[in-house]
């Protein structure tokens, strides 16, 4: 009876103990899966918002993607605007550069505003469209409002 009980103990024990560290290896994962989305030191990293915040624009509320994919996109036909380059043709696209633009935004490159809005001017060192006076530009601007939605974003 006793070796029984000292079996039940040590298959016990041993259950604890994997058990433990199962869990200490899913806090670990979950730990470095944060520090991918953690601000740079200097406290610079935005993740941009996208979703249910609308923009007043084009004759009624819509949502932000919808107002750059219209105003800012290669073939667009309004005059006297900055466009993103061929090669961002699609939504998807045009937001995958503005994330890439928040992530290597520089403290500098942010202008707070009223009401903790905030803009962001960064060069991305490569081209991402043309100015608004018809010249190739690695810069872009991106207009945020104060739960980092994205209001608006272009080539600058």
């Amino acid at each position: 009876m006793q070796n029984f009980v000292k079996k039940i103990f040590i298959f016990a024990f041993f259950s604890l103990f994997i058990g433990l560290m199962a869990c200490v290896n899913n806090t670990h994962s979950k730990q470095e899966n944060l520090k991918q989305n953690e601000p740079k030191q200097d406290g610079t990293y935005i993740v941009p918002q996208w979703g249910s915040r609308f923009y007043k624009a084009h004759k009624g509320k819509i949502e932000a993607i919808e107002h750059i994919w219209l105003r800012h996109n290669f073939n667009s036909t309004y005059d006297n605007v900055s466009r993103f380059g061929k090669e961002y043709n699609s939504k998807d696209a045009i937001k995958k550069v503005i994330t890439e633009a928040l992530k290597n935004a520089e403290k500098e490159d942010i202008s707070p505003e009223n009401g903790g809005h905030k803009t962001v001017t960064t060069d991305l060192k490569k081209t991402v469209g043309l100015s608004q006076r018809g010249k190739p530009t690695t810069k872009i601007r991106i207009h945020l409002d104060n739960k980092d939605f994205v209001k608006s974003a272009y080539p600058y």
